[in-house]
């Protein structure tokens, strides 16, 4: 699993010292005489709750490779922006991949469902010969065919969203109790908005996620 930031919130003006361009666009819009820094660390908190939508004014795009079907459904539904397209291969579950014999089932059950599914997409194709239009016979075909493409299979995806609409994601998705591939991927979202703005992200360190 790979994810990288690839665009992010740039100030037009000077940000302060120990101030992140994103985390400046927030301390502007707070339109505050406090040092930008010390406003964002004792606003922490509430940026969190009953001032979330300061957040709003800054965003991130992050590129996410190497996660299954699965993972990338539960990037939508943040108030993020998506666009997804299918990778070569399937993502193995980690307590598969802990296992030599279950990971040779799971791989098998792949590639079995993938033959199935080439199957299917042809005798699709053939029982709807009537349709006259060829770019839409194809694509309904499609449409059925996919129903079999398993949960595992590897997506790429492109999420842009503001800060607010990450750390959503990001606490929606790090209890111990989540699908773990989810549970992963929110981890390393994280660990990119932290490095990018620490002292927004820094509240959702490692070792405080329940």
């Amino acid at each position: 699993m790979q994810v990288e930031l690839v665009a992010a919130t740039a100030m037009r003006i000077p940000v302060a010292e120990g101030v992140t361009q994103g985390e400046g666009a927030v301390a502007f819009a707070m339109l505050s005489d406090v040092p930008s820094a010390s406003l964002l660390r004792r606003n922490a908190d509430d940026l969190a709750d009953s001032r979330a939508g300061m957040l709003e004014h800054a965003s991130a795009t992050l590129h996410v490779r190497g996660v299954s079907r699965d993972a990338a459904a539960a990037v939508r539904g943040h108030g993020l922006a998506v666009s997804e397209r299918a990778a070569q291969g399937a993502v193995i579950p980690a307590a598969i991949a802990a296992d030599e014999e279950l990971t040779r089932l799971f791989e098998a059950a792949v590639e079995e469902a993938e033959f199935v599914r080439g199957e299917l997409l042809q005798a699709l194709e053939e029982a709807m010969a009537g349709e006259p239009n060829a770019l839409l016979r194809r694509k309904r075909s499609r449409e059925a065919a996919d129903a079999l493409v398993p949960a595992a299979a590897a997506t790429e995806l492109v999420a842009t969203g503001t800060y607010r609409a990450w750390r959503e994601f990001i606490a929606a998705h790090n209890g111990s109790f989540e699908h773990e591939e989810i549970r992963q991927l929110a981890g390393a979202v994280l660990d990119v908005m932290q490095r990018e703005a620490p002292l927004l992200f820094g509240d959702l360190a490692e070792a405080e996620r329940r």
